[in-house]
């Protein structure tokens, strides 16, 4: 993968791979099912480092029958991409499998390290892609928002409170924001 891919504490990963037809079938109903079954998408949502994911089948271009139909993929995250690998071949093998499984030359993992040559050979320069907060990682703008409720609360309920009262509720506050700070 190249340099072009990163923005700030931001990798992308663009991936255009090959799936063999007998399997499109499986792949498209899973994709299907995952995008209105939440608890099906809780694997891929557990890693709070993922910005942004999508997968789309591909089974034209430029109206044109392809030799295999193709698994677009893109991904937004924080932190090198060899690590986000890592953390689905370890973590998520099977979804992985079931994902990419199909096309040929897929390497199942674990373990990791024929996973991630097999996706450097895979992997294309993204396009464009737009991220909020580049120089943040996903934690740290979740975090970010969770102080900002946790404050607009605080606010709320203080107001008109005496000295001793607004004294307790800051406290309370704090110890209940500290773990986001």
């Amino acid at each position: 993968m190249t340099g072009g891919n990163v923005a700030g504490r931001m990798t992308g990963l663009t991936l255009f791979t090959p799936v063999r037809r007998r399997w499109l079938w499986f792949l498209w109903l899973g994709l299907r099912v995952t995008r209105h079954l939440p608890f099906m998408a809780r694997h891929i949502l557990q890693f709070n480092f993922i910005k942004f994911v999508r997968w789309t089948i591909v089974p034209r271009l430029d109206g044109e029958k392809l030799r295999y139909p193709y698994l677009f993929f893109e991904s937004n995250f924080d932190g090198p991409w060899q690590h986000y690998i890592d953390a689905f071949a370890y973590v998520i093998p099977l979804d992985i499998r079931v994902t990419w499984g199909r096309g040929p030359g897929f390497p199942a993992p674990p373990p990791a390290e024929p996973l991630k040559a097999w996706i450097a050979r895979n992997s294309m320069e993204g396009g464009t892609y737009y991220c909020a907060h580049a120089e943040h990682s996903t934690r740290e703008v979740n975090n970010a928002l969770a102080v900002r409720d946790r404050f607009e609360r605080f606010r709320r309920d203080s107001a008109g409170l005496d000295a001793a009262a607004f004294k307790a509720e800051w406290e309370r506050f704090l110890s209940d924001a500290q773990a986001h700070l």
